[in-house]
């Protein structure tokens, strides 16, 4: 990491090296502080360079996926838990986030930054880091993948799937995922998540309300 007094754009940008501005230089330095405050943007960014085209889905994902290292890094190496590291990491609002999701009707233009986060952070609450990990290790022995989103959606879903050993097909269909029949009769032989966390909306109510399971 570089600090300088001006930077190509925003805050911080992500690169080799990433930049940011002297202000945040400090934080780099003060290794205890992080205990009780956070280096969000710095491994924001850091999270940047380690996206790739082939299990990305851009413009959705681009602010999103990257806060996946944000996440890991804050619990798993600095020991601060995720909604002490950032605001939108609270409960309540990861809630309200979905929440103003599902009822705008899950389409996928609104499907981003904090709210396309959720769907992963969703997955990993049940499935752990373990099964992220073996999910980009699987990425890299795929030479050949899809250039449109639709196509590497199901790409994800079906990847995602085989590694946890489980059919995730509706899980990601509740999400607004175009999961086309051929992704769903490949996971057949799996057993289906029957309960995953989007199984609480019924969206097949004209308000889209949230219901009791």
């Amino acid at each position: 990491m570089v600090a300088d007094e001006q930077i190509s754009a925003g805050w911080m940008h992500a690169g080799y090296p990433v930049m940011i501005h002297t202000k945040s230089a400090a934080e780099l330095f003060e290794p205890n502080d992080t205990r009780t405050a956070c280096l969000w943007g710095e491994v924001h960014e850091l999270g940047h360079n380690q996206q790739r085209s082939c299990s990305e889905f851009r413009p959705h994902t681009t602010e999103a996926t990257c806060n996946l290292w944000s996440v890991y890094v804050h619990e798993e190496v600095l020991g601060l838990k995720r909604e002490k590291a950032h605001s939108s990491m609270i409960l309540t609002n990861r809630k309200n986030t979905v929440d103003k999701y599902v009822k705008g009707g899950k389409n996928l233009s609104d499907w981003n930054v904090w709210t396309a986060l959720e769907t992963y952070l969703q997955l990993q609450g049940i499935f752990g880091w373990d099964a992220f990990k073996k999910v980009f290790a699987a990425y890299h022995k795929i030479s050949n993948y899809p250039s449109d989103n639709s196509g590497k959606m199901n790409l994800y879903a079906e990847t995602f799937s085989q590694t946890v050993g489980m059919n995730l097909s509706a899980f990601f269909k509740s999400w607004g995922w175009p999961i086309d029949r051929a992704t769903e009769e490949k996971l057949t032989p799996q057993p289906p998540w029957s309960d995953h966390p989007m199984l609480k909306y019924d969206c097949s109510l004209i308000n889209c309300r949230e219901i009791s399971c």
